[in-house]
This record gives C-alpha cells, structure tokens and sequence, in this order.
C-alpha cells in the first residue's frame, strides 16, 4: 500500500504530496508537503512553478483495504483533513494523482549479528503491481522473488521471504530493517 499522492488545482499546479510507507506491522508512516505557486493568480505562470510551503510527517489511521477505490476515498479525506483549509476551491476540484511509474524502495537487512541481505520493493500503486527481490548476504542459492498487488504492504512480503539461521528458519524483523531513500 506504499503510495504516493500528488494533489494539483484546477491551473495545473502542485498544491500538496503525500507518501505513505508501510515498514512496521500495522503502522502507516506518512509525509505531507504543502506547495504555493511561485506566481500570484493575476500573473501568467507557463511553468507552473511552486515552491514547499509546508513540510511535515503526519499519522494517519492504519487500515486494511480490499481495492484500490477505498484507498482513494480514503486518501481523498486525508487531503481534506490536512490541506482543507489551504484549498481556496471545492476539493472536487483539484486534480488527484497516483503517478504510475515504478518507485524502487531498497532495504538493507542487518542485525547486530550479521548482515542477513538485500530487499528491492520495485512497485506502483496505481498498476497494482508490486515486485519483491530478496538478495542474500550469505549465499545466492538462498536469493528470493516475489510479486504481489500494491494492496499488501512491504512489511508483509518481506515477512514471506525464507531465511535460514543455523538450519532453522526465522522471520526478518522490522526492527532489522533500514529502509534507503526511494528510488524513482
């Protein structure tokens, strides 16, 4: 369910971002940014420039969704909560975007005994497609592949992948996981 939300007005300028991470079991880390127009309205503006306003992680409710219409919905009264009273237009208004390229979240797995491997969450919400490829720090036999929807959350894929410790097999903790800058 890792997404990311860009909101635009009705003359095609960013008015806010959000982006949401699902790294921790039944938790949702969001960031919201808040944009102006670098133009005021009376001024011609071809390039639709704009600039941050307003930076800052927001909590949002942790929910399970059966499609991608709920997380829309649900999105959409997120905006209203957090950008409601920036918008100077009904929020039917504004244009909502769920950009379709692919974003590359690459986690490393490490604990304070040793480095467990690699995690590429290669996924785009809108296309409902979400790849994960596990590399293995201790050998390439024990690499791993798995795709699923965008509804299901990273946490629980990487909970699938089979890792082995003295022959027995355990799950990766989230607490073992450093999640890098996202890839786009």
């Amino acid at each position: 369910m890792d997404r990311t939300l860009k909101v635009y007005t009705n003359t095609d300028h960013l008015f806010a971002e959000f982006t949401f991470y699902y790294d921790q079991p039944r938790q949702v880390s969001a960031h919201y940014t808040l944009y102006r127009r670098l133009y005021n309205d009376d001024e011609e503006d071809e390039s639709k420039s704009v600039y941050p306003l307003d930076d800052r992680d927001i909590y949002a409710d942790y929910r399970e969704f059966n499609s991608i219409e709920e997380v829309k919905n649900f999105d959409m009264a997120l905006v209203k909560k957090y950008a409601g009273h920036d918008m100077t237009a009904p929020a039917e208004s504004y244009r909502y975007v769920y950009p379709s390229e692919p974003v590359l979240l690459r986690y490393v797995a490490a604990n304070h005994v040793k480095v467990i491997g690699i995690i590429d969450v290669r996924f785009s919400f809108i296309e409902n497609t979400k790849d994960l490829k596990f590399y293995s720090a201790e050998h390439p036999r024990f690499d791993f592949e798995l795709s699923s929807g965008s509804l299901e959350t990273n946490i629980s894929c990487i909970a699938k992948i089979p890792v082995f410790w003295d022959r027995e097999p355990y799950q990766i903790n989230q607490h073992d996981l450093k999640r890098l800058e996202a890839w786009y």
